[in-house]
């Protein structure tokens, strides 16, 4: 056997003799590379990604407060109540919720249209449940077997082996991985959550009208869209591993039959107080209609219309970040900078720590040549939202502007790795490897450049710089 084959299995029974842990679910040992504790600093990194990804936080200390003292009481009803938690309400209108170690949030869309607090806590002990069972870690676990499995597979074979990137808006980015659960791992927060709910005196049945709920709440964003779920990759995505609504009511149905006897407070629902703790976010969840409504004409390039829609939703509540600036956007694409500029400061002077702003700011400076200032505007960016691609992308092509390749390089080779196909990407990175020194490098990146769009002008010039390099490396 291949001397590094051998090793890396060694490495890989040893990592299963030495990694099993109890889950403190089921209390079966598991196989698990993943410690308690680097759960939570995976938490810890992933939220300020996971904060832009889902629009930013929605600012209501008051609701926060309230809907945060439930989450609190599921949480210390868990399994691992030691674990440290805070609570967010996403300011988009994407129907969803999700927990990682340290971190529970709702989004606006789906927190608006619930009925009661027993349907907010099934919601959120469902996903604290994902938590408590170790979900999260179980599914790092399979991706780091799955890439040393790739690193045997190269050893053994002994290595063989989008169009304006700049101006799309709300991409989504790496750590929503952590999100998507299989079917078991489903099932068990299902079950998870209702038991959660149960000791804390809610009606465990309003954990079928929560998923009722949800699933209307879905649908009504996907026709506010024009689309069908299957339209909607994340959509899609997200409920890719769900059942059919009347399979996952009757599986709920059957756990809540199961449960220990439970004794509910009350009526079991709490609607006067959830409903009146939520009046206002309803009331700004609706404008935000509108303004979903305008997005849909930015994606189409209908700016004009955008533009209306958005001046609708500013004459109703003109308090919003995201307002001013999707009008930034309109403005930027409409090559009016100053505009452009005006409208991202405005969104600023509002939430001073609102990334998609500085974003903007960078690009009015990028196009307009000024990519000094630039550079800072994309760095405040990036310090808010450490993995959005659109920022490393226009942070590398500002440096390669200033000539200052070793700098551009870092941030081209992570736009890079995620958008190995973009069209003019391995070209920069040719001539930034090219003037770095590093020849073999350069002609690489300039070979996959002529493989992934030869014929345009980054295709052209890196056919030019192979005629002049790849003979001096032979």
């Amino acid at each position: 056997m291949n001397q590094k084959i051998f090793i890396i299995m060694l490495s890989i029974m040893l990592s299963f003799f030495i990694s099993c842990a109890i889950n403190p679910v089921t209390g079966r040992q598991e196989l698990m590379l993943v410690s308690e504790d680097q759960e939570i600093n995976i938490g810890k990194e992933a939220v300020p990604s996971l904060r832009w990804e889902f629009g930013g936080y929605y600012y209501d200390s008051a609701l926060e407060s309230y809907l945060e003292s439930i989450v609190k009481q599921l949480w210390q009803n868990s399994e691992r109540p030691q674990l440290p938690v805070k609570f967010h309400i996403q300011n988009t209108s994407i129907p969803n919720a999700f927990a990682l170690p340290g971190n529970v949030a709702i989004t606006r869309g789906l927190l608006s249209e619930m009925e009661n607090e027993a349907q907010f806590a099934a919601v959120i002990g469902h996903e604290i449940g994902h938590v408590m069972a170790r979900h999260t870690a179980e599914k790092l676990t399979r991706l780091t077997l799955q890439q040393l499995g790739l690193s045997i597979g190269a050893v053994a074979l002994q290595g063989t082996k989008g169009s304006d990137a700049l101006l799309q808006v709300g991409a989504m980015g790496s750590s929503l991985l952590l999100l998507k659960y299989d079917r078991s791992q489903e099932i068990q927060a299902d079950r998870l959550g209702v038991k959660y709910m149960a000791r804390l005196g809610y009606d465990p049945h309003e954990a079928i009208s929560a998923h009722s709920v949800l699933e209307k709440t879905v649908d009504d964003y996907m026709k506010r869209l024009g689309k069908s779920r299957n339209d909607d990759s994340f959509i899609s995505e997200m409920l890719s591993t769900h059942p059919r609504a009347d399979v996952r009511i009757g599986e709920i149905q059957a756990m809540i039959n199961e449960l220990p006897p439970y004794h509910v407070q009350g009526d079991g629902k709490f609607s006067s107080r959830f409903q009146s703790a939520i009046k206002k976010i309803r009331e700004t969840n609706k404008i935000y209609f509108i303004y979903d409504e305008a997005e849909n004409y930015y994606q189409k390039k209908n700016f004009s219309a955008a533009e209306e829609s958005l001046r609708k939703a500013i004459n109703l509540d003109a308090s919003q970040s995201h307002f001013y600036n999707l009008l930034g956007f309109i403005k930027l694409q409409e090559k009016n900078y100053p505009e452009a500029e005006r409208w991202y400061q405005k969104a600023l002077s509002i939430d001073t720590d609102y990334q998609p702003s500085y974003y903007g700011l960078g690009l009015v400076h990028y196009y307009q040549d000024n990519y000094r200032q630039a550079v800072n505007e994309f760095k405040k960016s990036l310090n808010l939202y450490p993995d959005h691609l659109q920022t490393h992308f226009g942070l590398g092509k500002s440096y390669f502007q200033l000539k200052q390749f070793k700098e551009a390089m870092t941030y081209l080779r992570n736009f890079e790795e995620a958008v190995p196909k973009h069209p003019e990407i391995h070209g920069l990175l040719g001539i930034c490897y090219e003037n770095a020194g590093d020849m073999r490098a350069a002609i690489m990146e300039y070979r996959y450049q002529l493989q992934i769009a030869p014929d345009n002008e980054m295709g052209r010039y890196a056919k030019k710089r192979l005629a002049v390099l790849a003979p001096i490396r032979r």
